[in-house]
């Protein structure tokens, strides 16, 4: 007799979601990408079902998008957009971080420190990997919350952005660092257990999006 449980369709549906969105909150996909139902089956070694259910789930939650059942495209988009989703994250991100700084238990401190310093080692020469760190270290500390619904939200947010993160990161020249970095202040905050400052520590931080505004403003002009 078997040990092991068969996995429910549900459940394979949900790992193939999750990985999916990981790797459009990563910038695996480029925007305009098509992705095609049969290719990601075959690369994630799964059927086509579960595929199609994550996909359309994407596509629910608009981080893809479906003109016919087969032609599923990473979205393409404008500065209008990235304002909107900018607006969102200033709201819960921010409201998350409070609540994670009214906690703020040890172990967040440490894990947030070790990924901001990963990120402060490679941001000067690897600017897809400083991107994928950045993302951890807001995700990890919207997670301290334990806002579980806010945290979806947020993700979503994230799973729409992160193509056109890495296009900004991968065309434009690496940012520079001027002084202290943004998440030094949440640091800070989370240290002194104070809700307002880490609140105001992440929307400021968040805020540095408006470079990446700037720059798909000025490329809708110039296409």
């Amino acid at each position: 007799m078997s040990i092991l449980k068969q996995i429910p369709k549900q459940s394979l549906s949900d790992r193939v979601y999750m990985d999916l969105r990981t790797a459009l909150m990563d910038g695996q996909f480029e925007p305009g990408d098509r992705l095609k139902i049969s290719a990601l089956s075959e690369e994630l070694g799964v059927s086509l079902t579960p595929v199609r259910e994550a996909l359309f789930r994407l596509v629910s939650e608009q981080a893809l998008t479906m003109k016919t059942a087969t032609a599923i495209h990473v979205p393409v988009l404008d500065a209008e957009d990235l304002l909107q989703v900018k607006l969102i994250r200033l709201s819960l991100e921010g409201d998350a971080a409070a609540a994670a700084a009214a906690k703020a238990p040890p172990k967040l401190l440490r894990d947030l420190r070790a990924l901001q310093d990963d990120f402060l080692d490679v941001v000067a020469t690897d600017a897809k990997r400083a991107s994928q760190l950045n993302r951890q270290f807001h995700f990890q500390l919207a997670e301290a919350s334990g806002w579980d619904i806010v945290m979806h939200t947020i993700a979503s947010m994230w799973a729409m952005i992160g193509p056109v993160l890495n296009e900004f990161h991968r065309t434009v020249p690496t940012r520079e660092l001027s002084g202290e970095h943004r998440h030094e202040a949440v640091l800070a905050a989370l240290e002194a257990k104070d809700p307002e400052a880490a609140r105001q520590a992440i929307r400021h931080d968040i805020e540095w999006g408006d470079r990446i505004i700037d720059w798909l403003s000025k490329r809708q002009v110039a296409e």
